[in-house]
């Protein structure tokens, strides 16, 4: 099984977790990378998640005969699967008979 946790509030974004470059290059400014660098400083101890829920739900799950594949842990994981899925969904769909029709003729 897979956790898959979103953000808890965790000393995981803290200096003593994280560790960044003493000096950013200007010319990266408004990249991913540094709007990344930029949140991480700005989410830590704010983040949503309760650690201790989530720790909880690892322990449920994990108590069962069956296991998920993946463990999506905090609303914020669960939104950004659902766009992942929308967008497999819209690649798929236009394609999906065609595609389907490559096979064999003698497959079935």
């Amino acid at each position: 099984m897979v956790v898959e946790p979103g953000v808890f509030r965790t000393d995981f974004l803290d200096t003593s977790s994280l560790s960044t470059a003493t000096h950013r290059i200007d010319a990266y400014d408004g990249t991913p990378a540094h709007v990344t660098l930029d949140w991480a400083g700005e989410a830590n101890h704010t983040q949503l998640g309760d650690p201790v829920k989530g720790a909880a739900l690892i322990y449920e799950v994990t108590c069962q005969d069956k296991l998920p594949g993946h463990l999506y842990l905090g609303p914020d994981t669960l939104e950004r699967l659902q766009v992942k899925l929308d967008r497999v969904e819209q690649d798929v769909a236009p394609w999906r008979e065609k595609s389907a029709a490559t096979a064999r003729d003698d497959a079935a």
